[in-house]
């Protein structure tokens, strides 16, 4: 669906890389998912950081009303020889157009998910559940890589020492099961997921925001925004408009936010394409903050379920505002 000319990403990409000698080497796969009329929805990411022994994984259910089960672990592990720590496991059944997507174990029962910004209290206080998925996540389109370059796999440009220097991403049609406790819930509509490999610093930004919509299967959009220091990389992403595929040249958030702690409520999002202009807004329905702590720094992830308006359509899907948290305030908060 659409035209995805000059994005052709080889699927030998979707095996596992060599890890370089990096400390920080990350090989990661990340999903979400977004129900907009129940609420319900989930982001899941296992990301392999072999030199210091361990995946990071986190798999995380938002529940309506506010509700959360949440699983995080830093599992051991030897090798990156494949995606499957923690009692999480993905698994390439089609390169590039079908990842079956597993987990069974344990999750907490979060009453917010809000309640995490203080995750030692929030965790330790929240009830165990038993919690597997079992999802497929197939390719809406062909999936594109993050280089500035056409064609080429490689990571955002000025990021590459940072996040990932081989990246790329596409929407999906997602179908399966999720079971919190003796509750099944049947899981068919829309997200997306990505394969990053290469350094991973959470505290090497200051501050990056990635926006993810659809609306239908033909649909929708993406945009990446980020400071990295003094630079501004070039922002990335796509619009789909009636099953045409479309790169950014350009892409500008403005965001508000409420009081402290200071959480992303609504933005609005200006979008260039070589078609022309592509405007949407969006507004928080649910959120729930992850964080990373390495050497007295802070990044925080706000993980937002936004509404979304693109071309008189309603849309969903996850807005993730990454911050380095400076005196309690996020570092990004009065630029995106």
């Amino acid at each position: 669906m659409g035209d995805t000319a000059g994005a052709v990403i080889d699927p030998r990409d979707e095996l596992m890389h060599e890890p370089t000698e990096d400390p920080q080497f990350n090989e990661s796969m990340y999903f979400n998912f977004v129900d907009g009329a129940s609420g319900f929805a989930i982001l899941v990411r296992i990301g392999n950081r072999v030199n210091e022994g361990h995946a990071e994984v986190t798999v995380l259910v938002y529940q309506p009303g506010g509700r959360a089960v949440i699983h995080f672990e830093r599992s051991p592990i030897a090798d990156n020889k494949a995606f499957d720590a923690g009692g999480l496991r993905v698994e390439v059944r089609e390169p590039l157009q079908h990842v079956q997507l597993t987990y069974g174990g344990a999750g907490q029962q979060l009453e917010r998910g809000t309640d995490l910004a203080d995750p030692k209290a929030a965790l330790a206080a929240a009830p165990e559940v038993s919690l597997q998925l079992d999802l497929a996540y197939e390719s809406l389109i062909d999936l594109y890589g993050l280089s500035s370059s056409d064609g080429a796999v490689g990571g955002i440009e000025g990021a590459e020492h940072t996040i990932a220097t081989g990246h790329y991403q596409g929407p999906c049609r997602v179908h399966g099961t999720i079971t919190v406790g003796d509750e099944r819930h049947s899981v068919s509509g829309l997200g997306f997921r990505d394969h990053s490999w290469g350094p991973r610093r959470w505290q090497g930004p200051t501050y990056w925001r990635w926006i993810s919509c659809m609306c239908d299967e033909a649909n929708g959009f993406v945009v990446w925004v980020s400071r990295i220091g003094d630079t501004l990389p070039k922002p990335h992403g796509m619009v789909l408009r009636d099953g045409v595929f479309e790169r950014l040249d350009d892409a500008h958030v403005t965001s508000t936010y409420g009081p402290a702690p200071y959480y992303p409520e609504t933005m609005q999002v200006q979008m260039v394409t070589s078609g022309g202009s592509v405007n949407a807004t969006g507004s928080v329905f649910a959120l729930v903050p992850l964080r990373h702590r390495r050497d007295g720094q802070v990044a925080r992830l706000a993980e937002a379920l936004c509404r979304y308006e693109l071309d008189g359509r309603e849309g969903h899907g996850i807005s993730e505002y990454h911050d380095l948290i400076v005196d309690g305030v996020p570092a990004g908060m009065s630029e995106a």
